[in-house]
């Protein structure tokens, strides 16, 4: 369990970079790495210098696997290297290999004593540093190809000590795996952060969209709206266009504001409200009729403040786009109505016009399509389509207040009306 936390946090603090370590991890490794060489290196001479040494008889080829062992260690300390790539990082480990094969091969001749020649440690903690630096950075052949060459090194020592036993083959396919373990597995981590982090960009992609879509959208819609209606009365009642500049002027500001506060949001790592409340929002779409513009009316029976944050908030988008869904859609309209009813166990939403039915062109957006969603993830259900006697439309949704977070099968209509929003 301990060596599985250090590992992850080893994990959590890799780079978006594959293969980069942080920087106090290499020079940790660094530091081992010629602390293990210097002490193979005492080790064996003290060992050679031993008049009662059983092994080999002490000759210059004795110190053979001290040269493959700085060998292997600077070939380490040059892929520990944080600009060390791929290619780099696997022609180290195959070089280092090969020489430990090498002196394995030229070890062979030579008498062996009592026990032969052994790996010094110089030999093998660089060959597993490598190889965990290989499982890091570099691609399935270059893994393969490492594999196969540590293999062969650690096979090498029959070459120093002929003595073949059962166990050697497992031995080395061991050891190639416990190098292989610590780079693979932080690689998974890696992996596995990369899809975390995705998946929490594209859930905040889709946020943003809606409020984008919920809020400023709603203004916008306002602001075409009226200054399509005044272009045709602009001509016989300049009054009505002097009346309706400071309210299209108070929607630009809303939509500024609304803009504003959705920068701050991807600025900042907190979420920065897009109005000052559920209930203020629904408050705000209430709006006297204007030239080319039919009264907007909200009646809540209830108390918004009460609601859960999700529930109130849900409340307020779907309330928004079904009211700029009206305002764009139902010709002739002289009243849009908004319509709360919070009860013990649920609320009741109904936003309905009196404008004259006829779907609009269907268009690409996600009106629709981002209600129910929001209305499904509470467990609720929403309906769209003409209102009583065929006249206007109607958006109906029931949020329930007692599991609000339990989500149900999506209950909805197909509405070209709203998906054009």
């Amino acid at each position: 369990m301990a060596l599985n936390r250090a590992f992850g946090r080893i994990g959590d603090r890799l780079p978006t970079v594959v293969g980069a370590l942080p920087r106090s991890v290499l020079v940790i490794v660094a530091v081992l790495l010629t602390a293990v060489l210097l002490q193979s290196t005492t080790s064996l001479v003290n060992d050679l210098s031993d008049p009662t040494w059983p092994g080999p008889p002490p000759t210059p080829m004795s110190y053979l696997p001290l040269v493959s062992g700085a060998l292997a260690t600077l070939l380490a300390l040059l892929a520990l290297r944080p600009r060390s790539g791929p290619v780099l990082t696997t022609g180290a480990t195959v070089s280092a290999s090969l020489g430990v094969a090498a002196v394995s091969a030229l070890l062979w001749p030579v008498p062996k004593g009592t026990f032969g020649f052994g790996f010094v440690m110089a030999e093998v903690l660089p060959l597993l540093v490598l190889l965990t630096l290989t499982a890091l950075r570099s691609r399935p052949w270059q893994i393969t190809a490492v594999c196969l060459a540590a293999f062969a090194a650690a096979l090498s020592d029959y070459l120093r000590e002929p003595v073949f036993w059962s166990g050697q083959i497992t031995t080395a396919l061991g050891f190639v795996a416990v190098g292989l373990s610590p780079g693979l597995y932080l690689r998974w981590r890696e992996a596995q952060r990369r899809t975390y982090v995705e998946r929490a960009r594209g859930q905040e992609r889709l946020a943003i969209a809606r409020d984008l879509h919920d809020v400023v959208a709603h203004e916008v819609t306002g602001i075409v709206v009226q200054a399509q209606a005044l272009r045709h009365i602009a001509d016989r009642d300049p009054a009505a266009v002097r009346d309706a500049l400071p309210e299209i002027e108070a929607a630009g500001t809303r939509a500024l504001e609304s803009m504003r506060a959705m920068v701050a949001r991807l600025r900042e790592p907190g979420e920065a409200p897009l109005a000052p409340s559920p209930a203020e929002g629904l408050a705000a779409l209430a709006a006297p009729a204007a030239a080319g513009r039919p009264e907007v009316r909200v009646s809540v029976d209830g108390r918004m403040s009460d609601l859960p944050t999700d529930v109130a908030t849900t409340v307020l988008r779907v309330a928004q786009e079904s009211v700029t869904n009206a305002l764009r859609y139902a010709r002739g309209a002289a009243l849009v109505g908004v319509e709360v009813a919070i009860a013990a166990d649920e609320l009741r939403l109904r936003v309905h016009d009196d404008g004259r039915g006829g779907a609009p062109p269907v268009g690409g957006g996600h009106g629709l399509v981002g209600m129910a969603e929001r209305v499904r993830l509470l467990g609720g259900d929403l309906t769209a389509g003409p209102g009583d006697h065929g006249h206007g439309w109607t958006v109906r949704a029931r949020l329930p207040l007692t599991a609000a977070t339990v989500p149900t099968t999506t209950a909805g209509a197909h509405d070209d009306r709203n998906e054009d929003a």
